[in-house]
């Protein structure tokens, strides 16, 4: 599937992310660049990972993505809220503010209409979808990971798995979410360690503490889901 750059008329099945930072206010100016900055380079490495990606920031502590395979954006989702809670501002009392929960994120799943990068423009019930589900999350920080689709019987079963997960995540500290996203940026723990200058046993403690094993688990049901829409 080749990534569109100019305005078409689309019907592919679509998976748009819409996600936003959680207390963002609470970060200085400084720490907020250092987080767009972060956010910039994981929307490149996510661009690179999977065919037809596009993400963009929007008012500064907001991001939207398209992609054109919706088996992926769970793992797309992940990767965003596992660097965003693993950020570790450099002032000491911005850390200290910095809400726990990292990134509010609402999948959604349909048809595009339009996707053109160059006007910066994506329009489509998808990307509808997942603004909408964003929207209902404010004020509901630690229920911050929700899906949108039509199908109503895979919608609840994948709620599911995503509000386990979220769970996970939200008792995680930062140094275990920057494992995680690591892990599921690689290949295997030995990647992994390699990546981030730790044996190998210690990545796999820190992802048993973590619940790897389910997230996996999770990880892989929800592409099954997704590849049957």
């Amino acid at each position: 599937k080749k990534q569109v750059n100019t305005l078409v008329k689309l019907e592919n099945m679509y998976a748009t992310i819409s996600a936003d930072v959680v207390s963002s206010t609470s970060l200085s100016k400084e720490s907020m660049i250092e987080l767009n900055e972060k956010l910039k380079k994981c929307l490149s490495t996510l661009e690179a990972r999977y065919q037809g990606f596009w993400g963009r920031i929007v008012k500064g502590d907001s991001i939207e993505c398209v992609m054109d395979c919706p088996e992926y954006a769970f793992e797309a989702a992940l990767i965003l809220k596992t660097l965003v809670k693993s950020f570790e501002p450099s002032d000491v009392n911005d850390s200290k503010k910095f809400n726990r929960y990292g990134l509010r994120i609402a999948i959604g799943i349909g048809d595009m209409k339009t996707i053109d990068r160059s006007l910066d423009m994506m329009d489509g019930d998808a990307i509808y979808r997942s603004g909408r589900a964003l929207s209902k999350l404010k004020g509901r920080a630690k229920y911050s990971f929700t899906i949108s689709m039509e199908n109503e019987e895979y919608e609840q079963a994948l709620q599911v798995i995503l509000t386990l997960v979220n769970q996970l995540l939200n008792n995680a500290t930062a140094r275990k979410c920057e494992t995680l996203y690591e892990r599921i940026l690689a290949s295997d723990t030995s990647e992994t360690a390699e990546k981030m200058g730790i044996s190998v046993s210690g990545v796999n403690q820190t992802l048993k503490d973590i619940g790897w094993s389910a997230i996996e688990q999770a990880i892989i049901y929800y592409r099954k889901i997704a590849k049957q829409l």
